[in-house]
């Protein structure tokens, strides 16, 4: 059975890489398609707190996140457990029908030892999907369950069946992102003076530096698909910061709106920006009428003031072969 998942938007202090690597096989009928997710420094992950974080991937030509919780909980229950979920944004005029699975590796014995199966539409109200609470943190954590080797986790999805679109071979990709301890956040204010004169359909910030990379916040006055909601994402300034297509950095960051001194709306996010993957927000940061009531005090006499809190906590170093 398939679950809507509603995400947002990690570990030991070793020198972060990711490696992928890319196959291309006959095309033969029904081929799986396999994305696995290697997280070097689990245990700095758990430092993170409570939280999706997400990775990018493509497959069948489609974008995708991987996101896991590591400390997602059910309902009335205080016992941690992993969540996984995978979200793809398609246009409005597109669906993909998919079954997948999900899988935790259990790298000690060198299978999947834990599998979860999830048929989902993909559409523009519904973009994600997912296994709440897939397996216990403390069966996890123990040795003898083999899921943790040198302090590195094996999770991914494997596309078994997907309508829609057209693909020419087998994809498979493999992530190595290894995670540093907390490091403190920077933050960038970016105060408008007339949100009637932004440009549309799309409105940029001024570039702000922050741990050594160029950044830019992304605002869509109108919305992205549905403009009932504003959206805002953060972007990375590929061409400033020199970030090579095979090669990323894993960040914590809260966007927000300012109401005097004060963060009056927060979304917090993580993400593992790459040269290829270069922007990421929410396309439902918050409702058109809430912003622009008085009574909330977002948006008075057409000022208002957005925020990027950034905290970096990983990097990458890619490489397709």
């Amino acid at each position: 059975m398939g679950s809507s998942h509603s995400s947002h938007g990690r570990k030991a202090p070793k020198t972060p890489s990711s490696s992928v690597s890319e196959q291309q096989k006959e095309k033969t009928p029904d081929q799986k398609h396999v994305f696995v997710w290697n997280i070097d420094g689990f245990s700095s992950l758990l430092e993170q707190g409570e939280g999706f974080t997400n990775t990018p991937f493509k497959m069948h030509g489609i974008a995708w996140n991987l996101a896991i919780n590591p400390m997602d909980r059910n309902t009335g229950d205080t016992e941690k457990h992993l969540s996984l979920v995978v979200c793809a944004y398609v246009k409005p005029d597109c669906m993909l029908e998919t079954e997948f699975k999900f899988f935790i590796r259990a790298q000690k014995y060198g299978h999947k030892h834990v599998e979860r199966e999830v048929s989902h539409t993909y559409m523009t109200s519904s973009y994600r999907s997912g296994v709440k609470c897939m397996i216990p943190l403390e069966t996890l954590k123990n040795p003898s369950s083999g899921f943790l080797w040198n302090d590195t986790l094996a999770v991914g999805v494997e596309l078994i069946k997907f309508k829609k679109v057209h693909c020419n071979g087998e994809l498979r990709r493999s992530s190595i992102t290894s995670i540093q301890k907390n490091k403190p956040s920077e933050s960038f204010s970016w105060f408008v003076e007339d949100f009637s004169q932004l440009d549309k359909p799309v409105a940029f910030s001024k570039p702000f530096r922050i741990a050594g990379y160029t950044w830019r916040l992304k605002l869509k006055p109108e919305g992205e698909y549905n403009n009932d909601f504003l959206a805002l994402y953060l972007d990375l300034d590929n061409s400033a910061s020199q970030l090579l297509p095979s090669s990323g950095v894993m960040v914590n960051f809260v966007l927000s709106i300012k109401k005097s001194e004060s963060t009056a709306y927060a979304r917090r996010l993580r993400y593992n920006f790459t040269g290829k993957d270069t922007s990421f927000g929410m396309m439902d940061f918050i409702r058109q009428v809430e912003f622009k009531d008085p009574a909330n005090g977002y948006l008075i006499k057409g000022r208002c003031t957005f925020e990027a809190s950034i905290s970096i906590f990983g990097s990458a170093n890619d490489h397709l072969s």
